[in-house]
């Protein structure tokens, strides 16, 4: 069974921004993770606009930058903790360049 918390990191620019993250099976045996950055909109609170994610999916720690699409996913040597630490001391830097492209 998965692990999951989520953090409100803040508000800039108008939105409120989160740090979730899962890990799987479970915290004592991860063997997969994902650490998200996003917002939710005030109008659509369901719905998570993923900013920037470093996670496992793919058989491998890659680093997906939602505001550089046009990019490869940049492999990356880090565990969740790490993954998770990155993006919370960074938060504000993914969002304007997020924010910038004029994304809603």
């Amino acid at each position: 069974m998965a692990s999951e918390w989520t953090e409100r990191l803040g508000f800039y620019r108008g939105r409120v921004y989160y740090l979730t993250v899962r890990v799987t099976p479970s915290l004592n045996d991860v063997r997969g993770f994902a650490a998200v950055l996003y917002y939710a909109p005030e109008t659509t609170p369901e719905r998570k606009i993923q900013v920037a994610r470093i996670d496992t999916t793919h058989g491998y720690t890659h680093f997906d930058r939602h505001y550089r699409r046009d990019r490869p996913k940049e492999r990356i040597d880090v565990d969740v903790w790490e993954a998770a630490a990155l993006l919370k001391a960074n938060w504000r830097t993914y969002a304007e360049r997020f924010e910038d492209l004029d994304r809603t």
